[in-house]
C-alpha cells in the first residue's frame, strides 16, 4: 500500500508538471491550446498539491508539483501587474460584449447610458436593440459607427462623445470590425474594435489568429496614437496574443487579474476582453464592469494623452 500511495503521488506531480509545461509549449495541439486558457487553475492545483504532498513527505512528487507551480507563476504573473498611476486622464473608453441573446438588453443599455464613459464599443450588437440604442445612447453619444446583426453574433458599434472625423465598418474574416478616427482635445486617436471567432475548433482558431494578425498589421501602419479593443477570444498569456502585441507595436492595459468571461455563474473565469494601446497614450486606470444579462464583464480604461 505505501508503494501504491507513492506511485499515485508521483503520478499527480508529474501530470501537473507536464500540463504546466504544455501551457508554455502547446505545440500546435488544439486541445492543449484550449487547456492553456485555464493555466491559472493549474497553478492553483499545483499550489494545493504542493501543500498536501509536503505533509505526506512525498518528496519526488513534491518536486514536480513545485516545478509546475513555478512554471505557472512565471507564465501568468507578468500579465497581471497592478496599474499604478497618479496622472489625470483625458478620456475613458469601455469595451462591452452585451451577448446577442441578452434577456435584459434594455436594462443593460440603460446601464451603459447612465455610466460616464467618453467612448465605448459594443460587441454582439443585436439589430433588435436599435430602438433602445437610438433613444438611450445616441443623445449622449452623438458620434457613432455601427453594424447591428439580426442573428448571432458579430454585430458591432462604437459610440463617442468626441467627434468621429473619419471611420469605417470593414470586413474582417466575414465579420464586421470598426476603425474610427476620433478627435480628443485637438488630437486625433484611432480606435479599432473587433470580435474574433471563438477557438472552439482548430479551423476557428486559425481564423481567430488570422483576424488578430490582420488587425495587428493594420495597427502598425497607423501613425497617430491607437487603441485596439474588443472580444479577442484569447487569454493574455497565449502566444497568439503576444504576437498580436509585438506585430502591432502595442501594449495591453490591465490592473491585476481581471477575468471577463463567462458570467453564467456570476464569477468570470478567463480574461478574453482586452484594451490595448500604442505610444502616445498612458493608461491611468482599468476596471471591469458587470452589465445585466451579459455573459461577459465589460472592461473600462482611462488614458492620458502624452
Amino acid at each position: 500500500m505505501p508503494n501504491l500511495k507513492s506511485t499515485a503521488a508521483n503520478f499527480v506531480g508529474v501530470v501537473l508538471f507536464l500540463v504546466s509545461l504544455s501551457h508554455w509549449f502547446p505545440m500546435g495541439v488544439h486541445l492543449l491550446e484550449l487547456i492553456s486558457a485555464f493555466a491559472h487553475f493549474t497553478l492553483a492545483l499545483s499550489a494545493l498539491a504542493s501543500i498536501f504532498l509536503a505533509f505526506q513527505r512525498s518528496w519526488m512528487a513534491l518536486s514536480f508539483s513545485v516545478l509546475a507551480m513555478v512554471l505557472g507563476a512565471a507564465l501568468l504573473f507578468p500579465h497581471f501587474a497592478s496599474l499604478q498611476s497618479t496622472e489625470e486622464p483625458n478620456f475613458t473608453i469601455g469595451q462591452f460584449n452585451l451577448y446577442h441573446g441578452n434577456p435584459s438588453s434594455e436594462q443593460a443599455i440603460l446601464e451603459l447610458s447612465a455610466a460616464e464613459f467618453d467612448i465605448f464599443t459594443i460587441q454582439e450588437l443585436n439589430s433588435g436593440w436599435m430602438p433602445n440604442i437610438d433613444s438611450l445612447i445616441k443623445n449622449k453619444y452623438p458620434f457613432y459607427l455601427e453594424e447591428p446583426w439580426k442573428g448571432c453574433c458579430y454585430g458591432i458599434g462604437i459610440y463617442s462623445k468626441f467627434p468621429i472625423v473619419d471611420g469605417e465598418v470593414f470586413e474582417l474574416g466575414k465579420t464586421p470590425a470598426i476603425r474610427a478616427s476620433i478627435k480628443i482635445n485637438g488630437q486625433i486617436i484611432t480606435v479599432i474594435s473587433f470580435h474574433t471567432r471563438p477557438p472552439a475548433f482548430p479551423d476557428e482558431t486559425d481564423i481567430r489568429n488570422a483576424q488578430m494578425r490582420t488587425i495587428a498589421e493594420m495597427s502598425h501602419t497607423i501613425e497617430e496614437p491607437i487603441l485596439v479593443l474588443g472580444d479577442f477570444n484569447v487569454v493574455p498569456w497565449d502566444a497568439a496574443f503576444d504576437s498580436f502585441l509585438t506585430t502591432g507595436n502595442i501594449r495591453a492595459v490591465r490592473n491585476g487579474f481581471q477575468a471577463t468571461y463567462p458570467m453564467d455563474f456570476g464569477v468570470p473565469l478567463i480574461p478574453i476582453d482586452h484594451i490595448t494601446y500604442s505610444a502616445g497614450l498612458e493608461p491611468t486606470s482599468c476596471e471591469t464592469l458587470t452589465l445585466t444579462g451579459s455573459d461577459h464583464k465589460g472592461i473600462v480604461a482611462s488614458f492620458k494623452l502624452e
